[in-house]
């Protein structure tokens, strides 16, 4: 499993939110949004999926857990998206958000390799301020960033942390030609960044798990395009994501 092995030891390649940041040398101009408009789950889910290169191969799984009672009332809701290639490697990361709103608390995300120590990027958020954090064996780096605030000509800014995306997707208006744009804070880049999504078709597709029609739903940024497949029927599930020349293919429902 080599490719998945070279991903884990890239920052941000097995992540899908992660890869946005990579190569960024410029940024959209759209101004941020909350485009994340209600939460579609309604307890607790656990999805399974292979993560598949083009050529069919299966390099990996990952494993996508909604924890709406992590913190009874808070009102929080904690969001997990692990992954491993069953011989020691793992790219796990996790965030804390808000249940209503996802906009983040904590955030974090932790790279395993055989035999070496685990790289862990952290997200601490008391805003107007996120603090990130990498730390590598007994190097520590931290760094502070802005986050968007309200102004006469955008009183609410969107922003929501890359950890997120798997989630944030799944609760946009899904509708054909919805266009929002919103700022991406990812720990791993240390970076924070506009990332444009839209709705642009309505495809059936087939998955280990099953046949579904979904929305195809593209995300990008001034330099790279994802797309996510999000089924039509409530609590619209990821079926398909690719990202780059890697697939996430959707094998279980629990």
């Amino acid at each position: 499993m080599r490719g998945l092995i070279r991903l884990l030891v890239a920052p941000g390649a097995l992540l899908l939110a992660a890869t946005l940041g990579a190569g960024c040398s410029t940024d959209i101009g759209a101004p941020p949004e909350r485009v994340f408009k209600a939460a579609p789950w309604t307890a607790d889910e656990r999805m399974t999926y292979d993560l598949v290169e083009r050529g069919g191969q299966v390099y990996g799984t990952c494993e996508v857990v909604t924890d709406v009672d992590h913190e009874p009332g808070t009102g929080t809701t904690l969001l997990s998206f692990l992954c491993g290639d069953g011989e020691g490697y793992r790219d796990d990361r996790t965030a804390l958000v808000d249940s209503a709103t996802l906009e983040p608390h904590t955030a974090t995300r932790t790279i395993t390799k055989t035999d070496e120590k685990a790289t862990k990027f952290e997200s601490q958020y008391d805003p107007p301020l996120v603090r990130l954090t990498a730390t590598e064996g007994e190097k520590t780096r931290t760094t502070e960033r802005d986050l968007p605030e309200p102004t006469k000509e955008n009183p609410e800014p969107g922003w929501y942390d890359d950890e997120s995306l798997l989630w944030l997707v799944r609760g946009i208006p899904l509708a054909q030609g919805y266009k929002g744009a919103f700022r991406d804070i990812n720990a791993s880049t240390g970076r924070i960044f506009t990332v444009e999504v839209s709705v642009v078709a309505q495809e059936t597709l087939k998955v280990p798990a099953g046949e579904f029609t979904a929305w195809k739903v593209r995300v990008r940024t001034s330099s790279v395009t994802h797309y996510f497949w999000v089924d039509i029927e409530s609590p619209h599930r990821i079926v398909r994501a690719r990202v780059e020349h890697l697939s996430y293919e959707l094998t279980g429902i629990e």
